[in-house]
């Protein structure tokens, strides 16, 4: 007689592989660091203690990465008043502002269409773009956020799915959770498409990031080269087109001088840009179509600008609180055109 058994034959063997402890435990973490992130984001929208929290984190983020302390109370340097802005500042124009579609509006008002970069087109999913409508070139970026951005073909090569999946990546986030800058907090998530632009030679433009306090120029930033790559060079000059040479140590310089022409279109276009803002920083291209208007950026730097040295600082911070003090930038490190120390 064959021997019978409780246990399953063979056939119907069903084996439980109990889970490695190893990945039980970095399963387990990945749910407590989603819970831990879920939680963070609702306590730094609250009212009283979403400041509280936002303000300890800037702090630890200042001191780790300038190795020095936040000052807020009051706020002393330039970066001190950047950071104290971010927090405190409740500015519903900030919004606008820091919206890269919103903003097109408030530029068309103040300068005129002609000042817009054209735009190719604007979503709120990637799957509703028409990749083939596109031309060989353009920038694609979300609206929402600072930083992300597809130059095509030169950054990112010019694949749907690719370009797909890091437009996805960019709408699944709120910028003010990585940034704790309250002019991006709850801002409508979009996707858009703009032109490349082309300076006069038929090359990259060259980029001008133009310092305005109480809606007077104090310092214009020149970028050349194309971004995020080797060939990108800053050189800092004062509203007068004096070289500032040495003010500060983010790119290398590139010599570049700029036309007197240039200079008074910059200044003229900055100063109309910014009227009525205490701070604003005005970004623009010198294209081969004439000035056009990138964005507006509240924010410069985060308040986490490497300057040569702290004078630097504490001159930018005297001009945000009296533009009368705006003369006192040309003194630091400028070089004539003649190349001779002023």
């Amino acid at each position: 007689m064959r021997e019978t058994s409780d246990q399953p034959t063979s056939s119907l063997e069903v084996r439980i592989h109990p889970m490695k402890p190893t990945l039980w435990r970095q399963r387990a973490a990945t749910a407590r660091k989603r819970i831990r992130s879920a939680l963070l984001r609702r306590l730094r929208r609250l009212p009283v203690l979403g400041t509280r929290l936002a303000r300890g984190w800037h702090a630890r983020r200042y001191r780790r990465q300038m190795k020095a302390t936040l000052r807020l109370d009051p706020p002393v340097g330039f970066n001190d008043l950047i950071i104290h802005r971010l927090l405190y500042d409740r500015d519903p124009r900030l919004k606008i502002v820091c919206d890269k579609l919103a903003v097109r509006e408030m530029i068309r008002d103040r300068l005129g269409a002609t000042y817009l970069i054209p735009l190719l087109g604007t979503w709120n999913d990637p799957r509703d773009i028409d990749w083939q409508s596109l031309p060989d070139q353009f920038v694609l970026k979300p609206t929402h956020s600072s930083g992300p951005i597809a130059i095509v073909p030169y950054l990112v090569e010019r694949v749907p799915e690719k370009l797909a999946g890091m437009a996805r990546d960019w709408l699944r986030h709120d910028y003010f959770d990585s940034s704790l800058e309250w002019g991006y907090r709850d801002l409508p998530r979009r996707l858009m498409a703009e032109a490349l632009l082309r300076g006069p030679d038929g090359l990259a433009p060259v980029e001008a990031h133009v310092l305005t306090f109480g809606g007077q120029v104090a310092l214009i930033r020149i970028l050349t080269g194309i971004k995020s790559t080797p060939t990108r060079r800053n050189d800092w000059f004062d509203r007068n087109g004096t070289r500032l040479d040495n003010f500060s140590g983010e790119v290398e310089q590139s010599g570049i001088n700029l036309d007197q022409r240039d200079i008074d279109a910059i200044v003229k276009a900055s100063e109309r840009m910014s009227a009525g803002f205490d701070h604003l920083r005005v970004d623009m291209y010198l294209t081969d179509n004439g000035l056009k208007i990138g964005e507006l950026t509240p924010y410069h730097g985060a308040g986490l600008t490497v300057w040569r040295g702290p004078v630097q600082d504490e001159v930018l911070a005297a001009a945000w609180r009296d533009p009368g003090q705006i003369h006192r930038i040309s003194e630091i490190g400028a070089t004539r055109r003649d190349g001779q120390q002023a």
